[in-house]
């Protein structure tokens, strides 16, 4: 699927520490029961259970729609959080590669970011977080 775009404002009143994230796939094959993102796959008339689990959508361009809306002069280089929606790290990103993409979009333009993820996946890209963290605050949980 394309994206049409890659930031997601958070809204206000969710309180969260941060306002914006990028959420390179929907669905997540963790199938944690109590993701709170299930229902976010309603959206697009999928199941909130079984589908959640096993209908993943891959943002297939969200690093280049990503490194076009951070060269906008209006962009503020704001926080951005990865891992708030689906994991960033899922099985999936190993056939599609899209967090290398997004980290260096996110590191060159100067914008710091978080990653929350579960998956083993990440150690692939911890050099590369190393490297962007000379360029930009950037912080990394495991769950």
């Amino acid at each position: 699927m394309a994206a049409k775009t890659a930031l997601n404002k958070v809204p206000g009143q969710s309180n969260m520490p941060f306002s914006w994230t990028v959420n390179p796939t929907r669905g997540c094959t963790h199938s944690c029961k109590y993701c709170f993102a299930r229902k976010t796959h309603s959206y697009l008339d999928m199941g909130t259970g079984e589908d959640f689990d096993t209908q993943i959508v891959v943002k297939t361009n969200v690093a280049e729609v990503l490194r076009a809306e951070l060269s906008k002069p209006s962009w503020k280089r704001e926080h951005v959080a990865l891992g708030t929606n689906t994991d960033p790290y899922q099985r999936v990103e190993g056939r599609y590669q899209l967090m290398p993409g997004i980290i260096r979009a996110l590191a060159d333009s100067g914008t710091p970011f978080s990653v929350l993820t579960k998956g083993p996946l990440l150690k692939r890209d911890l050099p590369l977080l190393v490297e962007a963290s000379a360029q930009v605050d950037v912080s990394v949980a495991v769950s």
